[in-house]
C-alpha cells in the first residue's frame, strides 16, 4: 500500500469531538503521544518478559500502526502529502547518514586548468620553531619546498593548540574537495573565470571556512576536540550548512561534513601530541592521513 491511498482511507476515520470541537486539532497530537508511550510498554514488555513474551512482534506492529493513523491524521488536518513527509524525511535522512554513495563528491576544479587545481595527492609538514619561548608553526609542501602562509601561533592567551587548525582546511580539500583558504596557501585560486575567482575563491568564501573552523573547535572544545567521538551533533552540522549556502561547497551533505570534521580532528590530535609532524591529502582516496613526525 502507498502512503497516498493509506492517507485516503485513513482520512475517513477521523473522528468529530462533538465535547471538544474547539480542542480537535490537537486531539491527534495527543494521541501521538499516547501511542507513542504505547510502543515504549511493549519494549518495556519484551526485556522484562523475555522470549517468553512471543506476541512482541504482533503487539509491536498494531502500536506502529496506531502511531502512523496519528501521523497520518495530522497530516490531513494541516493539508500535508503524507507521501511528501515521507519523501522529504528520506531526503534528510540520506544527507545525514549516507555514506555508502560516492555521487556527492564533486572535485569543484575538475573542469579548471592544472594549475587552478588541487593536486589530487600531497603532502605538509608542520614543522614547529621557539621563537622566544613562544611556539609557532609553519607549514611546508614537501614537493615543492614552499612555505604555505605565515607562521602561525595560538593567537591565545591560552596554549591551546590552535597553531595546527590549518589541518581542517586540508581536511575540507580531502574530504570535500574544498578549501578557498588552502586555495590561496597554495597559489590555486581560479583565476581564469574571474566570477569563481571573485564568490567561490575570495575574500568572503575564506572567511566564511575560517567562521565554520572556529565554530567547529568552539563547539569541539566541549567535547573533548572529540577525541573519542564518531558523530557531530546534528545541529552543528546544520548550522554549518547555513553558513556555507550559497557557495560550492552547499552540495555536500550533513555526513561528508561529519566525516572532514572527525578524521581532520583525530589527525589534529597526533600533530599536538607530535608537536607537528608529516600529514598527507589525498583528494583521490579521500583521506587525511598523519603519517609521523619524520
Amino acid at each position: 500500500m502507498e502512503f497516498k491511498e493509506y492517507q485516503k482511507k485513513a482520512s475517513k476515520t477521523i473522528q468529530d469531538y462533538a465535547k471538544a470541537k474547539e480542542a480537535s486539532a490537537l486531539i491527534p497530537f495527543l494521541g501521538l503521544i499516547g501511542e507513542a508511550g504505547s510502543v515504549i510498554s511493549e519494549l518495556k514488555k519484551s526485556l522484562r518478559d523475555g522470549e517468553s513474551y512471543t506476541n512482541y512482534n504482533n503487539k509491536l506492529k498494531e502500536e506502529l500502526g496506531d502511531v502512523l493513523w496519528y501521523i497520518a491524521t495530522i497530516a490531513t488536518q494541516y493539508d500535508i502529502n503524507l507521501e511528501d513527509v515521507a519523501s522529504s524525511n528520506l531526503d534528510k535522512i540520506i544527507d545525514r547518514f549516507d555514506n555508502s554513495s560516492t555521487s556527492n563528491f564533486i572535485t569543484y576544479d575538475e573542469s579548471y586548468p592544472k594549475d587552478e587545481q588541487f593536486p589530487r595527492e600531497f603532502e605538509v609538514v608542520f614543522e614547529v620553531i621557539n621563537d622566544n619561548g613562544r611556539e609557532k608553526v609553519h607549514i611546508i609542501e614537501k614537493k615543492t619546498g614552499n612555505q604555505l602562509g605565515d607562521e602561525i601561533t595560538d593567537n591565545s592567551h591560552q596554549d591551546d593548540g590552535y597553531r595546527f587548525h590549518d589541518i581542517f582546511h586540508f581536511g575540507y580539500v580531502a574530504f570535500l574537495g574544498w578549501s578557498p583558504v588552502v586555495r590561496k596557501l597554495m597559489g590555486l585560486k581560479r583565476k581564469s573565470d574571474d566570477n569563481i575567482d571573485e564568490v567561490e575563491d575570495g575574500a568572503r568564501a575564506t572567511i566564511t571556512e575560517e567562521l565554520v573552523s572556529l565554530y567547529i573547535y568552539n563547539h569541539s572544545l566541549d567535547h573533548q576536540l572529540f577525541k573519542y567521538s564518531s558523530s557531530v551533533d546534528t545541529e552543528v552540522l546544520k548550522t554549518i550548512q547555513k553558513l556555507v549556502s550559497g557557495i560550492e561547497v552547499s552540495s555536500c551533505t550533513q555526513k561528508q561534513w561529519e566525516t572532514a570534521i572527525i578524521n581532520s580532528y583525530k589527525v589534529y590530535d597526533e600533530l599536538r601530541q607530535n608537536n607537528g609532524g608529516r600529514v598527507l591529502v589525498s583528494i583521490k582516496n579521500r583521506k587525511l592521513i598523519y603519517l609521523g613526525k619524520n
